[in-house]
């Protein structure tokens, strides 16, 4: 997880701020695979926070909820074996993370994208 720490430092900080809008993996290294990218976003669900994340795949979407706990290992995986980029929107920044073909990661702050958080949708089962 050290090669990730700032990234999931940041998206720690985001919730504890309430200021997490969404979050976005994107340019896969392997397009055969067909997943094309992955959206998390964040639920309260009896008073717990809940991410549900989107794998969208070319002909269809999968819908899997995840805990902050067990997220950071999905989206650790997800970026050392299939993705190459993520993106955490806040409110008060944009995070890119950059996974190198040599799985070397690094960052770069953006303004962000965002001034009001998304509105509340229900969760696909």
């Amino acid at each position: 997880m050290s090669d990730f720490k700032v990234f999931f430092e940041r998206l720690q900080e985001s919730l504890t701020k309430d200021e997490f809008v969404k979050l976005t993996l994107s340019k896969p290294m392997r397009k055969s695979e067909g997943l094309l990218n992955v959206y998390a976003r964040l639920f309260k669900v009896d008073g717990k926070d809940i991410f549900e994340m989107k794998y969208r795949f070319a002909e269809e979407n999968e819908f899997k909820q995840f805990s902050f706990e067990t997220l950071t290992v999905e989206l650790e995986k997800l970026l050392l074996e299939t993705f190459r980029t993520a993106c955490l929107f806040t409110l008060s920044e944009d995070l890119i993370v950059l996974v190198s073909k040599k799985k070397l990661v690094s960052y770069r702050d953006n303004a962000p994208s965002f001034k009001n958080k998304l509105p509340e949708i229900p969760m696909q089962s």
